[in-house]
């Protein structure tokens, strides 16, 4: 009996010894993931104050600018007879606007294609092409720039012009479309091709019918990304459109952007030139919020639809 009794005695103490060895850790745990989280809160927060002390700059200076003139008229001259003569940026808009269409015309479809294939076939040249399509996503804009003003502009003899900003911008946006694209197909559960090949569907038709549709919010979005990046990109069309006075979307006349006005009036002398330049900077990150809402809102949709 006395042996017994040592022997619960000691499964006791030894269970009470194992409890409190327990609690400790979990207290040590409970501090670090508060300590943790807190620091990440911290770090989210400096990283928003920037972003949200840009935003109310730029909103606050630039929307006494935004009038309806501003939208419809082309950019004046000051004086000095008329120091606060401004004019609008409507040729600057149009410009910006036919540049990521005509690049988007170019680079969304080969992207999307492109992404296709690297996200259906595991070879070699399927990695080279991923491999690429990353390294040039993040290759500095300004390389575009030069790419399409030594090629387009010199080599076939374009010209500043519509076309050699497209071409740059196109450059610039098709890598993004290729990684979205590749990252949306992946995401498309398996056994959903599975399914069709099961059916008996052919490949090309089960990538085509099935994984693509069940894909497009994902690529939409990214297509959608690649705009937003496009039109507010100074340094290719810099080398590219030569700027316009003039309102005009043809290929082979030179435009004016967006980017381009708020190089130009950034270096004027006048200070209502350069208080023209939050303007177009507010008008940018309109377009940019609105165009990545709309993404989101389709994308929202979809899934719905298909949840």
């Amino acid at each position: 009996m006395t042996t017994d009794l040592s022997g619960l005695s000691l499964s006791e103490n030894l269970r009470s010894e194992i409890l409190l060895i327990a609690g400790r850790h979990r207290r040590r745990r409970i501090v670090r993931s508060r300590v943790f989280l807190g620091l990440s809160a911290v770090c989210f927060a400096l990283a928003l104050i920037p972003l949200f002390a840009l935003s109310w700059i730029i909103i606050q200076k630039g929307f006494p600018v935004l009038k309806l003139s501003f939208f419809t008229q082309m950019p004046l001259q000051p004086n000095l007879m008329a120091p606060n003569q401004v004019g609008g940026v409507s040729g600057a808009i149009i410009g910006s606007l036919a540049l990521v269409g005509y690049a988007s015309i170019f680079a969304v479809p080969i992207g999307v294609l492109v992404g296709i294939y690297v996200a259906e076939n595991e070879n070699k040249f399927a990695a080279l092409i991923r491999l690429v399509s990353q390294a040039m996503a993040g290759a500095p804009s300004i390389l575009m720039g030069l790419f399409a003003f030594s090629l387009v502009c010199q080599r076939l003899h374009f010209g500043y012009s519509a076309a050699a900003g497209a071409f740059a911008l196109g450059v610039l946006m098709l890598p993004v479309v290729v990684v979205a694209t590749e990252i949306a197909v992946r995401n498309v559960p398996s056994t959903l091709r599975e399914a069709g090949l099961a059916l008996g569907a052919q490949a090309h038709k089960v990538s085509l019918r099935i994984v693509i549709p069940t894909a497009a919010p994902g690529i939409l979005t990214g297509a959608v990304l690649a705009m937003s990046r496009a039109i507010g990109e100074a340094a290719p069309v810099l080398f590219t459109i030569g700027g316009s006075s003039f309102i005009t979307w043809k290929l082979n006349d030179q435009v004016n952007a967006l980017p381009i006005a708020i190089f130009n009036d950034s270096r004027s002398q006048w200070p209502s030139q350069r208080q023209e330049v939050f303007g177009i900077a507010l008008v940018l990150l309109i377009f940019v919020f609105a165009a990545n809402l709309i993404s989101k809102v389709f994308l929202s949709r979809q899934q719905n639809k298909t949840s």
